[in-house]
């Protein structure tokens, strides 16, 4: 029986284990954080529930793509999902304007003529380029007959070169434009077209929660892991990959090693340059990966609240203090008010669970660099300055919650910053989705599952694309190169 070791339990990695095991593999996986699931898993604080990364996902439908792939993977009848609400399940808020997202791309088109009508034909062609731009990702649509190389014009091409070819209205482009912040992190003028056509398509299918969230999640995937035989090994951080003349031969971690016939790493690619002897790739592919720009970072805020959440039972809010977009980008800041805020309440829309019901998340913009400088040579015991600056933005944040919600009273926060990702994933730069999928980093220069060193296989958000579907895709797409992909989308299909 061949052997895989998988490094990182994020969601792609545990969509690659199990593909593997139900193909025959002996599979081990490698988790350095003291839970499994990566951005998927949950804290406790008294017993209740924060969500870390995980808030809802797209096409979860019993014969939708994430649906089939659940199914597919052995745990899609451990799961509950509760569908947002199709008529808005994102609600965009801008200074004087708001918008409620509805599911189904006819029911998105009419929403949006309804309120900008001199620009119905605009609109109608900007939907059928993301018809256009979707379909030409065949994974996704579980049709291997279109050509890779398809993507690469809707890669090329700029969320705003299209949006301005068609729509006039500013605040038009602002709210077609409104979703990008936490879905992929990318401001509209370097977010590739083809992402968020793919992205958009996903939600548009209809967007849901998980009862227990994205911990629930990876619970079930490890469940079915150890089911099959797979083995999961928690504070167990790869140190080295075992490589002799060109070919991956197993994994260390500290002084212990796992021998294996395939690696699959689920990390990003300059944390696999990290595990690999200096000489295992080429010196271009090295500086390339060196240098390429992490994704966006976060800060995390997590809180209770007395008062009455049914606002956000079924949606989530995207709260912008402009109608300009690309504002989101600007850091959080311990002096003035956040410009932009995600805000769910996962607790809400779960069923008999106490204590989680008036739980909130939100999503600030962060820069790594800002917080490593404050905290300068203190380490994980954190410095007064970058304690001060994390209590300045929770205070900013509180006061601009206030002011949009004044029903309700925070019972308890806390927050985490982009170094708090990157001790508990180890992402560089803490960034959320790992790469920038801009369009300079994307269609030709995009990264491969492939590398140098046969043997070794990379799945992942930097790999694929942000968010779960993007990841567990990734993992379907690469382990296609061990099992066929023709016989993956076949068994999808038919699950």
């Amino acid at each position: 029986m061949p052997q895989a070791v998988i490094v990182g339990s994020g969601m792609g990695g545990l969509t690659a284990a199990l593909l593997l095991q139900k193909h025959g593999w002996q599979v081990q996986v490698l988790e350095r954080h003291y839970r499994p699931g990566g951005f998927l898993h949950r804290f406790f604080r008294q017993g209740i529930g924060y969500d870390t990364g995980f808030h809802y996902v797209g096409s979860a439908g019993p014969d939708q793509l994430f649906g089939r792939a659940m199914k597919h993977l052995g745990v899609y009848d451990r799961l509950r999902f509760s569908e947002l609400d199709p008529e808005g399940f994102d609600w965009l808020w801008f200074p004087d304007r708001q918008f409620r997202v509805p599911a189904g791309f006819e029911r998105w088109k009419a929403a949006l003529t309804a309120a900008f009508p001199d620009e119905s034909q605009g609109i109608a062609n900007f939907a059928e380029e993301l018809r256009r731009a979707s379909r030409a990702y065949g994974w996704f649509h579980l049709d291997l007959s279109t050509p890779p190389e398809s993507v690469l014009p809707w890669e090329e091409c700029s969320l705003q070169q299209v949006v301005e070819r068609h729509l006039k209205h500013p605040q038009l482009r602002a709210i077609v434009c409104g979703q990008t912040a936490p879905l992929y992190g990318i401001v509209p003028a370097e977010a590739p077209f083809g992402l968020h056509a793919v992205v958009t398509d996903h939600f548009q299918q209809g967007a849901y929660s998980v009862d227990g969230g994205g911990d629930r999640l990876a619970r079930e995937l490890v469940r079915e892991l150890r089911a099959g035989g797979g083995k999961l090994h928690l504070r167990t951080p790869a140190t080295a990959i075992d490589v002799r003349e060109g070919v991956a031969q197993g994994v260390w971690s500290g002084e212990r090693y796992f021998p294996a016939d395939l690696v699959v790493t689920d990390i990003h690619p300059s944390l696999v340059l990290d595990l690999l002897p200096a000489q295992a790739v080429r010196p271009a592919y090295r500086d390339r990966v060196r240098n390429s720009r992490v994704g966006a970072a976060h800060i995390g805020v997590y809180f209770r609240v007395e008062g009455d959440l049914s606002v956000l039972k079924r949606r989530n809010l995207y709260r912008f203090r402009s109608w300009d977009v690309e504002e989101m980008a600007l850091p959080a800041s311990p002096e003035a008010p956040p410009s932009f805020y995600f805000l769910a309440a996962p607790g809400a829309r779960e069923q008999g669970r106490a204590g989680t019901e008036q739980v909130l998340v939100a999503i600030l913009t962060a820069e790594h660099k800002i917080f490593e400088q404050l905290n300068g040579e203190s380490g994980e015991t954190r410095s007064e300055a970058y304690r001060a600056a994390k209590a300045g933005i929770e205070g900013q944040f509180r006061a601009v919650l206030a002011e949009d919600f004044p029903q309700w009273k925070v019972l308890a926060m806390e927050s985490s910053t982009p170094l708090s990702t990157q001790h508990y994933t180890g992402a560089p730069g803490g960034a959320i989705y790992g790469h920038y999928h801009s369009v300079a980093q994307m269609g030709r220069y995009r990264y491969s599952s492939r590398i140098k060193v046969r043997g070794v296989l990379q799945v992942g958000h930097a790999i694929g694309f942000p968010g779960i579907c993007g990841a567990m895709m990734s993992a379907y797409v690469g382990c296609a190169e061990i099992l066929g992909g023709e016989t993956l989308v076949a068994e999808l299909k038919a699950a």
